[in-house]
């Protein structure tokens, strides 16, 4: 494993908290009732746009907290409060909430708890509540300590997702899973060049010669380098997808699903003659202005991937297929109160048909990598049997060897492809969860 990687990281961070002012609370909440609408967090945190850079970092520190910690909170909440507001007052639950997460899990304390709960719910326009906020706070500041040791981090997490994860990865290996989700990510960056320079002049530990990770909880814009388009950000699992296809110097690639455009900027930077595919225009939109950056150029196509089909054939594809995200909740923890036992067969479905599409392009020869950024064996595993089952003799997987796994390599799995699970690697500070597949096509 790499050298120097920081351990995980608690969710206290910015023990300046307690004095950031009433407008980041407010954007707070207006976020957390977007996402209760179903609104993804990354377009909800444009609710905080407008706010200086620190605020807006504790309105997303605040927001994430609520979405980790939820089923905790209301736990807590269900013990002091009698039952949640209703009617037209029934948005003030996020109030209470946020002052939970700041009395219980980050570093604000009981008094600014209390006050700014209180100044909130009358800014939110629920002045009949603030009497109510205010006893509840209080009460919570004398004995939320101890209700929250009734409570169970497995709280957070729907019933189905931690069966599933049980069920195939373990009692033990869902537990740590679910603890390290509640502990927000490092920053990792991806270079394109000179990786252990960046490192240094970063401050950060270098993991596979790949991927520099921070202890930063900023803008990463901010630092060095971001504006001259020296690197992009990045998880280090999420990088180790497109590093699997050896030499691409000159190689015509497809990108599939490929904003916003992590993995496309690895392949253009290893020298591959890249088709970024997407069926999203402001995704589109979002991959063009991360390569301009970057200076970096691909030919762009707006398409759903189960229909597109290049020119010719192909020698490599790439894709990260939609699916649920159960691998990114320190990332995303809207997935948390998102996704739903329901959504795994469609998703399943559209994986297994984006893989069999894409594999049909491949030139004799040609690899093709599938990965989801989900714990979820349904979307991995399961997936890849299929296609595999229904191609045999036209499509195999390409074990990946032990020297091209790096430091993941404890995730290989018996047939050679990655099962990676954030919790194997909490010495390296955790990972997201990916499932990652090496395919080929047989000659016929």
């Amino acid at each position: 494993m790499p050298q120097n990687a920081a351990p995980p990281r608690p969710d206290k961070r910015k023990p300046q908290a307690a004095g950031t002012g009433l407008k980041s609370r407010l954007a707070a909440y207006e976020i957390l009732k977007l996402v209760a609408s179903g609104r993804y967090l990354d377009e909800a945190m444009r609710k905080a746009s407008g706010l200086e850079p620190r605020d807006r970092a504790f309105a997303r520190m605040l927001v994430t907290t609520c979405l980790r910690r939820g089923g905790q909170i209301d736990a807590v909440l269900g013990v002091a409060m009698s039952k949640p507001p209703a009617g037209r007052a029934r948005d003030a639950i996020h109030v209470m909430r946020m002052g939970v997460a700041q009395l219980l899990f980050m570093d604000t304390g009981a008094h600014a708890a209390v006050d700014s709960t209180v100044s909130l719910m009358r800014a939110a326009g629920f002045e009949r509540m603030t009497g109510l906020a205010n006893a509840v706070m209080r009460r919570l500041s004398r004995e939320g300590a101890a209700l929250l040791e009734d409570t169970d981090v497995g709280q957070n997490c729907p019933g189905w997702m931690l069966e599933s994860w049980k069920a195939h990865w373990g009692e033990e290996r869902t537990a740590a899973t679910m603890e390290l989700a509640m502990t927000p990510p490092p920053l990792d960056i991806t270079p394109r060049a000179d990786t252990a320079g960046w490192a240094q002049r970063l401050d950060g530990q270098l993991i596979d010669g790949r991927t520099v990770r921070r202890g930063f909880d900023g803008d990463p814009t901010a630092l060095d380098g971001f504006s001259d388009g020296a690197w992009w950000v990045q998880d280090a699992a999420a990088a180790l997808p497109a590093a699997l296809f050896g030499d691409l110097k000159g190689r015509h690639v497809v990108d599939l699903c490929a904003a916003p455009g992590g993995k496309t900027a690895q392949l253009i930077a290893a020298g591959a003659d890249v088709t970024a595919v997407d069926n999203s225009k402001p995704r589109l939109d979002i991959l063009k202005r991360n390569l301009d950056r970057l200076g970096m150029t691909a030919d762009l196509v707006r398409a759903d991937g189960r229909t597109f089909r290049p020119r010719k054939a192909v020698d490599a594809v790439l894709i990260d297929a939609p699916c649920s995200a159960t691998g990114t909740l320190r990332r995303r923890p809207d997935v948390l109160h998102h996704r739903a036992v329901a959504d795994l067969a469609g998703l399943a479905a559209i994986q297994r048909e984006l893989l069999a599409r894409a594999a049909s392009w491949l030139s004799p020869g040609g690899r093709l990598i599938y990965a989801t950024c989900s714990l979820q064996h349904e979307e991995g595993e399961a997936v890849v049997a299929d296609v595999t089952g229904a191609m045999k003799g036209k499509l195999a997987i390409d074990p990946v060897s032990t020297a091209e796994a790096g430091s993941f390599a404890p995730a290989l799995t018996g047939d050679g492809c990655l099962r990676i699970l954030p919790s194997d690697f909490t010495d390296i500070g955790g990972v997201d969860g990916f499932f990652i597949a090496r395919l080929q096509s047989v000659s016929p």
